[in-house]
């Protein structure tokens, strides 16, 4: 595992960084089943979606998961106050959010999304001292990512059936600061 550790790492996403999000988003079933994508999305409809974070001009933070020098997949962390809406279902003071995937299929189940996630918590979400918590909201079918979160301290505060813009049922989940 301490191998694994040294070996995560993270970077600004880029436009440069376009063709594997495309690849990642349009051609791994894993990926487009978990990220909401169930069409062959264009290479513009790719760039349109992320070029906005990559710019600043959306307040989503988005970052390459690197394996050494190597590309393996993506996460993003938002605060939950600049995307109102979702306060309806759960409290949501203080919190920030994430999301993620591992587009190089073999990097998959490797034990990789533990020290991702916990890397990615203690030195991204949780170094900015105004967030308290972090609560992500998986769909409920997506039983390892669930599985991952409650691994790593996550747990349900909520199961909501239907949300505007979510491909289905989700849970919120929840991780203290101090957790």
């Amino acid at each position: 595992m301490q191998m694994q550790n040294q070996m995560i790492g993270f970077r600004r996403l880029s436009l440069e960084d376009m063709p594997n999000m495309h690849k990642w988003l349009t051609t791994d079933s894993e990926v487009k089943r978990t990220w909401g994508y169930a069409h062959q999305g264009t290479y513009e409809e790719v760039i349109s979606e992320f070029v906005g974070n990559v710019s600043g001009e959306e307040l989503t933070e988005p970052y390459l998961i690197l394996y050494g020098d190597t590309p393996i997949g993506y996460i993003q962390t938002f605060k939950w106050a600049d995307y109102p809406g979702y306060d309806q279902y759960v409290d949501l003071t203080d919190a920030a959010s994430l999301d993620l995937f591992i587009g190089e299929e073999v990097y998959r189940n490797k034990g990789l999304g533990t020290v991702i996630l916990s890397r990615f918590l203690r030195e991204y979400v949780f170094a900015d001292p105004h967030v308290a918590r972090c609560i992500i909201n998986p769909e409920v079918n997506n039983s390892a990512a669930i599985q991952l979160y409650e691994k790593l301290g996550f747990h349900i505060i909520g199961t909501f059936q239907d949300i505007p813009g979510e491909p289905g049922p989700v849970h919120f989940m929840s991780i203290e600061r101090e957790n």
